[in-house]
């Protein structure tokens, strides 16, 4: 599956919704815990868009699948609350 590129918006609202005791959200740090109980830090700077090598690195660092993120970047966009 190709991966699509990620604004600051999209890549918080996913830490967001896949991650748990977040603290930074709105900088360019954000640490936290994924899914699965383990810490993760990711470094994000707001002026610019994630390409697909930083999404896929992002998704292993908060325990995502691909195809748990394309079911919530498309419902997203399909639901028109993006």
């Amino acid at each position: 599956m190709k991966l699509p590129s990620l604004t600051f918006k999209e890549w918080q609202a996913l830490a967001r919704d896949f991650g748990t005791d977040l603290r930074g959200l709105g900088s360019p740090i954000v640490v936290g815990r994924n899914r699965r109980g383990l810490p993760f830090t990711i470094h994000y700077h707001p002026g610019r868009r994630l390409d697909r090598r930083e999404v896929s690195f992002i998704l292993k660092r908060l325990a995502v699948t691909p195809e748990e993120f394309a079911e919530w970047y498309y419902g997203k966009r399909r639901c028109g609350r993006r």
